[in-house]
């Protein structure tokens, strides 16, 4: 008898164990609700806008992209207005924040002599920073207002990577976190001068801008020939490191030629809303330039999802969506005037809804949401809110939404060092950039 009450007391005390077991995993988000084994890649597409992209789908020219609509779902997302600037939204995507609480609410902070916003201006954690200290590994490759490089439980690859010392660029300090991962990513840039015409050729009409000395076709040439390089260097590091790094639970991508390329040859595309401005000769070589970057940009998409499992988690976001110069009283304004409200959310993978009503979703929503699939609080300071409409049923049964107060204690970001104090070598080529697009005067 004695026996067999050993034996009980023993089953009794496993089922009790098995029992706390089980709570743990559904607290920590097991039980498919999220937690270690969730792994989610955020694809940051700068100025991705439904109306453009939603014809090409039709057409059949971003298999990609409706391949992950397909497998999942899609919605609308609405940006921060009246002043769509994307720095403060990619901020606030990272967030779940609004700039009043994560402090970057500009380009640069003040006039355009003040100097550019750095990663020293935030005063909230990023989703990296947060899932990093839950023991997550993660990775951000060229999110904006991301340099200098902080430290990080992994990766963190600022937004002055692509800058090759190839083009004539001095030497930039803390790129890359840990330092010396710069090294490693060096030869995966795609240095402008290296950057041939037969690269670019596929974006332009016919073979004349390739002689012509004409200001407009020239300048638009060597600007795109700019934009696509740097591209492709977050391109060719992404898919570096995602064939490499297979203990990744979060990696963060940011790409900005779309916007860039729709800045420059909008006009090009629809010649009308520019009052017939341009010459023809432009509107030849580049009028097809901005549905042809879609398609590049639905390319690295697939490449994506050839490198991740069916066990990833895929979203795709853009900050804002996009549309012509804007008609004032005050005449054609560019620059953040041609954003327009609403950008994309599209997803799939483990925790997604399939073709879900997501409902009002905007940019502040993303990091709550992004908590919720890893089975983590939702912080009460945040601005955002779970989309539960994006995550199915099972996900959100076994790991219902919890909040906590706030994860700003004992934080890193505290927006204490003015973005004047320190300033990288191209910061006056990043403004002039900036000045071209219209987005300081």
């Amino acid at each position: 008898m004695r026996t067999v009450r050993v034996i009980r007391g023993a089953l009794r005390t496993f089922g009790l164990l098995v029992l706390a077991a089980a709570v743990a995993g559904i607290v920590s988000g097991g039980c498919g609700g999220g937690g270690n084994d969730t792994k989610v890649v955020l694809l940051g597409i700068d100025g991705m806008d439904w109306s453009i992209a939603d014809p090409l789908i039709a057409e059949g020219k971003l298999p990609n992209i409706a391949r992950v609509i397909e497998d999942g779902t899609r919605a609308d997302l609405r940006t921060i207005e009246p002043l769509i600037k994307s720095p403060m939204i990619w901020a606030t995507i990272a967030t779940g924040k609004g700039p009043r609480k994560h402090g970057i609410s500009d380009f640069v902070e003040g006039s355009e002599e003040a100097p550019l916003f750095n990663s020293f201006g935030w005063r909230a954690r990023p989703i990296w920073d947060i899932l990093g200290g839950e023991g997550r590994r993660v990775c951000v490759l060229n999110w904006m207002v991301t340099w200098p490089a902080r430290e990080a439980n992994g990766y963190w690859i600022s937004d002055r990577v692509a800058f090759s010392p190839e083009d004539g660029f001095a030497k930039i300090e803390s790129v890359t976190y840990p330092e010396d991962l710069v090294e490693r990513l060096a030869p995966l840039r795609q240095p402008t001068s290296r950057t041939s015409d037969d690269e670019i050729a596929p974006f332009l009409n016919g073979d004349d801008w390739r002689e012509s000395n004409a200001p407009d076709i020239r300048g638009g040439v060597e600007s795109f020939r700019s934009t696509y390089a740097i591209d492709e260097s977050i391109r060719n590091i992404a898919l570096h490191l995602l064939d490499t790094e297979n203990d990744l639970d979060f990696f963060a991508v940011y790409l900005n030629g779309l916007d860039i390329s729709c800045h420059r040859y909008w006009g090009q595309m629809d010649p009308e809303s520019l009052g017939n401005q341009l010459s023809e000769e432009s509107i030849e070589t580049f009028g097809d330039l901005i549905p042809r970057y879609y398609e590049h940009v639905d390319v690295f998409v697939g490449e994506v999802l050839d490198r991740i499992d069916d066990e990833t988690t895929l979203i795709i976001c853009s900050d804002h969506g996009f549309r012509g110069p804007h008609y004032s009283e005050h005449g054609l304004r560019f620059g953040i005037w041609m954003h327009g409200p609403i950008g994309v959310l599209a997803a799939k993978g483990p925790g997604i809804r399939s073709e879900g009503e997501v409902g009002e979703a905007s940019v502040f929503d993303i990091t709550p949401t992004l908590l919720t699939l890893y089975g983590l609080p939702v912080a009460r300071d945040m601005d955002g809110f779970v989309l539960d409409g994006l995550i199915d049923d099972d996900r959100m049964e076994a790991a219902p939404v919890r909040y906590i107060d706030t994860y700003e204690v004992d934080s890193k970001f505290t927006g204490d060092l003015s973005p004047g104090s320190i300033e990288s070598a191209v910061d006056e080529e990043i403004k002039e950039r900036l000045r071209s697009l219209g987005y300081i005067e």
